[in-house]
């Protein structure tokens, strides 16, 4: 009789605990599907690869015009704010018979820089009026028609010159596809060059100057 109390007590000891554990620890539970909420969207389109062109008309020196081509790479600070690394290059056409164009030939530069934006409307609007700020440095090269004498090199054919360049603009940008965008925009801004050259020539040919310029392109978010 004992050995069969102890044995039906040994029973119900050993299938106690299971159903204890199973009441003390219950999968955790999502507030917001708790309260009947769904869960935040994951958010996309934080960053974005530009690809444009522009434009530049100067309005003084020896300069005709000036076009830009540019890939920049950035990301939203916020709802509103975006920046972008920029790296580009193009040419510059001096005014023919000018003093500059008598002396270099064919001047190219490139760019490297940072550009803001802000966006007026929600990140989901189809139509995105912007205000934007660009700020870079310049490389400039180009070949003498006749060779110069220069205090650190001698006789050179060739040159190179430093500068900065900076803009602010107004612009829009359109939703083409989920992650396709096309932008245009009008800028004004100014660039200026460095008193002398990298071969220590003194630099009478480039001007400092200011312009007003267009750049359009397009926008690959992911």
């Amino acid at each position: 009789m004992k050995t069969r109390r102890f044995i039906i007590l040994c029973m119900l000891f050993c299938a106690g605990p299971p159903a204890s554990r199973a009441q003390e620890f219950k999968p955790p539970v999502d507030p917001a599907v708790a309260l009947g909420k769904p869960a935040p969207a994951k958010t996309n389109d934080l960053y974005h690869l530009d690809l444009a062109g522009s434009y530049r008309r100067p309005w003084n020196g020896d300069y005709d015009w000036l076009t830009l081509t540019t890939i920049s790479f950035g990301g939203m600070l916020d709802k509103h704010n975006s920046l972008d690394a920029v790296l580009g290059g193009g040419v510059m056409q001096l005014k023919s018979g000018s003093p500059a164009d008598a002396q270099a030939h064919e001047p190219f530069f490139l760019e490297l820089g940072v550009a803001w934006q802000y966006f007026l409307a929600a990140p989901e609007a189809s139509w995105k009026p912007y205000v934007t700020a660009n700020a870079s440095l310049l490389w400039m090269s180009w070949e003498y028609r006749s060779p110069v004498d220069s205090s650190r090199f001698g006789l050179i054919t060739r040159d190179y010159l430093e500068g900065i360049d900076g803009y602010a603009g107004v612009g829009l940008k359109l939703r083409l596809r989920k992650h396709l965008d096309c932008f245009g925009e009008f800028d004004v801004g100014g660039t200026g060059f460095l008193p002398s050259t990298y071969s220590g020539v003194h630099n009478n040919l480039f001007a400092n100057f200011g312009y007003v310029g267009v750049r359009g392109g397009l926008t690959l978010k992911f």
